[in-house]
């Protein structure tokens, strides 16, 4: 919910009515108070939608982190200013994101005399605003403004998205060196300055915080990974059947290709996690179950019994009915 409420905060401050912004979403305030309440992304891209609509700044997210301050980042806020020095800050900000908002998450690459500190974006669709990456990387910038001096500025920033139609505020606040519909969104710093000391560091009590933050981490969801989705998806549609790239797709709300394109990088195929869905379901009733042979196939998506019997001896080596004497033993 943090996240949302930063973005009421914000747009509350340019003169928005909280009310209408809210409205405009399709939440309520009650959704955004309740401690154990969850919101969908959609919803916060609603959200980043509708508040620069609203404020008329297509550089919203860009506002937004020069106004916070380390209080309006919770307890994630006062590890980060506690921290040694800049990189043990930025190191918090990576293991701790999670509090703020859920799904992406920020890398440390070393390259050479610099550092690219990467925005990862969330393993499942819908993609992030592009006002939400420009909160995270400006609140990057900002943790080392206060550390290293107001005059800081990265070396380098690159964004994924098309460039607005003016570039002040970004270069305001990046510096000069702004590049968009890039393949990353990073900012590139000095490697030197990770060992920056930070003016305000209270090792000790950074400790404690790191303690009380993992407690909270604890009760947070965790995202389910793209690949627990595509799983998850193949199950549900088993029941109607032999899955399709088209179905799996439609239940990802992605496109055929884009699915196809995610289970290679991840290096598989659709049909390879089928098969092996497959085999696992069918290992499983057959061991634990007393379905019969048939209805184990039917139940997984096979219009013959033959067909089941020629891919379980190709998983197995044996007929299902040997490996079901075989289990019951």
């Amino acid at each position: 919910m943090k996240i949302f409420q930063l973005i009421l905060m914000g747009a509350t401050a340019r003169g928005v009515d909280p009310a209408e912004l809210l409205a405009a979403v399709g939440i309520s305030g009650r959704d955004l108070s309740d401690p154990d309440g969850r919101l969908p992304r959609t919803a916060e891209l609603r959200m980043w939608t509708h508040a620069a609509r609203l404020t008329g700044d297509e550089c919203f997210g860009i506002r937004l982190a020069e106004q916070l301050t380390a209080d309006g980042l919770g307890p994630l806020g006062f590890a980060v200013r506690s921290s040694a020095t800049l990189g043990e800050a930025y190191q918090r900000i990576g293991r701790y994101l999670r509090l703020l908002v859920l799904g992406p998450g920020v890398e440390l690459h070393e390259d050479g005399d610099v550092v690219r500190l990467r925005h990862l974006p969330p393993t499942t669709e819908p993609a992030p605003s592009r006002h939400a990456v420009e909160l995270l990387l400006g609140i990057l910038v900002s943790i080392a403004r206060r550390g290293i001096g107001p005059g800081f500025t990265p070396t380098a920033t690159r964004l994924r998205h098309a460039p607005p139609g003016r570039l002040d505020a970004h270069r305001a606040l990046f510096g000069r060196d702004v590049r968009f519909d890039q393949d990353h969104d990073e900012l590139v710093l000095e490697r030197g300055l990770l060992a920056h000391p930070q003016p305000k560091a209270e090792p000790a009590l950074a400790q404690v915080l790191d303690r009380h933050i993992d407690s909270l981490l604890a009760a947070e969801p965790v995202e389910p990974s793209f690949m627990d989705r595509v799983n998850a998806a193949l199950v549900a549609e088993l029941e109607r059947g032999e899955p399709s790239l088209a179905a799996i797709a439609g239940k990802l709300h992605m496109s055929p290709r884009t699915l196809q394109r995610r289970l290679r990088e991840e290096g598989t195929s659709l049909s390879d996690r089928l098969d092996r869905i497959r085999e696992t379901l069918a290992t499983r009733h057959l061991s634990e179950s007393t379905r019969s042979v048939g209805e184990v196939a039917f139940m997984l998506g096979f219009s013959e019994v033959s067909t089941f019997h020629r891919a379980f001896r190709r998983w197995t080596g044996v007929t299902p009915v040997a490996y079901r004497r075989r289990a019951d033993a």
